[in-house]
């Protein structure tokens, strides 16, 4: 009896010791694993790192919080003024200047006001260290989106910087505003485009006519989520209706087709519009349809990586060809609402999930394997 209970107790244990064997040889083939930076992080949108690997962090309520070696430090930087904090509002983006070694600046987007009259905003300050953490300071408003708005959705409010120095900042429609995103006399469903000072560049391609408001990048967009620069091109995504999500490449002056053109229907099944594409509008070069709600953008070693919401993945886009492709989901364990996606200056990966109990998750990605 004791020799059959020490063999059936083997017996389980060689079991267990497959099951192992058998799941790390899953997550061997599976070519990467994460690691959990940081937790518990309510209503965060948006992260950056700084030159000494401390993380900058966007939370909706109004605060900028520092992530240090996986511990979210106690003191808020800096609570900003005026923040409305409502729907898809609050304090957004945040990015650094590209010499931001030499000159310490930061650039900041939330939306301000109150619920009757409120905007997207643009500003800069300076992020100057303190004994444990760091502070603002010489804050400016350089841009805010006109006219103001009684809702609090559709902000966009995504920030990129070109080579020459000049800001990007997405500006969406607004929600219930989204004809304006076809004329010139406001900033609704735009990218507008200034320096980093808040003065406009005299070739941006509306210069000149006649009642456009000369910020003006590009029009027609609906709820700009991704904006980054790679090699001098301006990539772009943007949440569409009921489907209709779709990545663009932004060029001065276009016109991207928003509400005249979409894939998308409207929420209670209603349609837009009978144009998915519609002459002198660029046609997007990705369209999904159904939505996955991709809500950022990064460049990671020569890809474009997309974070989604409603699909709760990452997907990855090929850029080397004339055609941006993509290549279908990948990072397959993460499985949550994503907000954000940032390249490491470890040259990994890091996402930030989205709600009130946050995480940012690191992406060790097997190099022999690479996705």
């Amino acid at each position: 009896m004791k020799t059959k209970r020490i063999s059936q107790l083997a017996l389980v244990v060689l079991l267990l010791l497959s099951s192992s064997l058998f799941s790390l040889s899953q997550a061997d083939q599976d070519g990467y694993k994460t690691e959990t930076v940081a937790e518990g992080l309510p209503a965060s949108w948006a992260m950056t790192f700084l030159p000494n690997s401390d993380i900058l962090l966007t939370q909706r309520a109004g605060a900028l919080r520092v992530v240090r070696d996986g511990e979210l430090i106690d003191a808020d930087i800096a609570e900003v003024p005026g923040i409305h904090y409502a729907g898809q509002g609050g304090l957004l983006d945040v990015m650094l200047d590209q010499n931001f070694s030499e000159n310490n600046k930061i650039y900041l987007s939330y939306s301000h006001g109150k619920k009757s009259s409120n905007t997207a905003r643009l500003v800069s300050a300076a992020l100057v260290a303190t004994e444990n953490s760091y502070k603002l300071e010489d804050f400016k408003v350089l841009f805010e989106a006109k006219p103001s708005r009684k809702t609090s959705h559709h902000y966009a409010a995504r920030i990129a910087q070109l080579d020459d120095g000049s800001l990007l900042f997405a500006v969406g429609d607004g929600y219930n505003y989204r004809e304006d995103a076809q004329t010139l006399d406001n900033h609704f469903g735009k990218i507008i485009r200034i320096n980093t000072d808040g003065t406009v560049p005299q070739d941006n391609p509306f210069i000149g006519t006649e009642g456009a408001a000369p910020e003006i990048y590009s029009l027609g967009h609906r709820n700009q989520q991704g904006l980054t620069v790679v090699k001098g091109v301006i990539y772009e995504h943007e949440h569409g209706p009921k489907g209709g999500d779709e990545v663009n490449i932004i060029e001065p002056g276009k016109n991207y087709g928003w509400p005249i053109a979409t894939f998308g229907i409207d929420y209670n099944g209603a349609t837009i519009t009978p144009y998915t594409e519609y002459e002198g509008m660029q046609s997007p070069l990705v369209n999904w349809t159904p939505s996955i709600a991709p809500s950022s953008l990064t460049e990671h070693n020569g890809f474009l990586y997309v974070s989604s919401l409603a699909e709760r993945s990452i997907r990855k886009l090929d850029i080397s060809g004339e055609a941006i492709k993509d290549q279908g989901k990948v990072f397959s364990k993460i499985s949550e609402r994503l907000r954000d996606i940032v390249s490491g200056p470890d040259g990994h990966l890091y996402v930030l999930t989205d709600g009130n109990e946050a995480k940012i998750i690191k992406i060790v990605e097997d190099k022999q394997n690479e996705l």
